[in-house]
């Protein structure tokens, strides 16, 4: 009896299991599958992935679109807003993220660490078309300025050199820096400078600049991030974004414990 119980037990663990693992399917780009692609991505067998998406849909966790393929359904986004709501004061993330965006022009957003994976917070609603940032997104620690601010300022000299030659760095732009030593030096590079940048690393034509925003006990709490075009006209406003992303860095540490 008790071995035919477990037997269930581990049965409906790797069901759940299953379950979340296809969930996690779309917080990757182009966070749109139909079943037939998870099965693919996912190598469950189609009946699996028909099983799981009926008791989300059901549930409303994922939603169907008119072409019939799957999407995050609003309770995700419920459960997504609980999350941000509790992590340091949300809203005045919003405010001050919007403010740095009304004044550059430019797309702005924030950023935290979660283990070695750089997670989109908070992204502002001006937005150029051809740069799609989006909350809720896990963006690469080897690409762009999220990742790369958050790891440089979240670890030690020593800790970097220990973590990152054991990473599977992604090569997910032709401009994502591949060798482990040579992300490390530009690690050294944005906190020697206190903050980064990035040009088509993340998004082949755009560019982009990062700093880190500190707790008043001196850790880090996130990361601001801008990103554009790349064009005359941000080499032109450079310093002057830069400027803005600290200042805005300093309004956060404020508020942020």
């Amino acid at each position: 009896m008790m071995e035919g119980h477990e037997e269930n037990l581990l049965k409906k663990f790797g069901a759940i299991e299953k379950m979340l693992e296809l969930l996690n399917a779309f917080t990757a780009s182009p966070y749109t599958y139909s079943a037939k692609e998870l099965s693919e991505k996912l190598g469950f067998t189609k009946p699996t992935v028909h099983r799981i998406l009926n008791a989300l849909e059901k549930e409303n966790y994922v939603r169907r679109s008119f072409d019939g393929k799957y999407t995050i359904g609003y309770k995700a986004y419920q459960v997504g807003m609980i999350y941000a709501n509790n992590t340091d004061l949300y809203m005045e993330i919003r405010k001050v993220i919007e403010n740095i965006a009304g004044s550059t022009g430019e797309q702005v957003g924030y950023a935290v660490l979660e283990g070695t994976d750089a997670l989109s917070i908070y992204e502002s609603q001006m937005q150029d078309s051809r740069i799609r940032y989006v909350a809720g997104a896990v963006y690469p620690i080897n690409s762009g300025c999220y990742g790369k601010v958050l790891m440089a300022f979240s670890h030690t000299e020593e800790e970097l050199c220990e973590i990152v030659p054991k990473l599977e760095l992604k090569q997910v732009s032709r401009g994502a820096i591949m060798d482990p030593q040579e992300l490390l030096e530009e690690y050294r590079n944005i906190r020697k400078s206190g903050y980064g940048e990035s040009a088509d690393e993340y998004l082949d034509g755009t560019v982009g600049l990062g700093v880190p925003v500190f707790k008043q006990n001196g850790s880090l709490a996130g990361c601001i991030s801008l990103g554009a075009i790349k064009s005359d006209r941000f080499c032109k406003l450079r310093e002057q974004y830069l400027k803005e992303l600290f200042k805005g860095a300093g309004q956060l540490k404020n508020v942020i414990w």
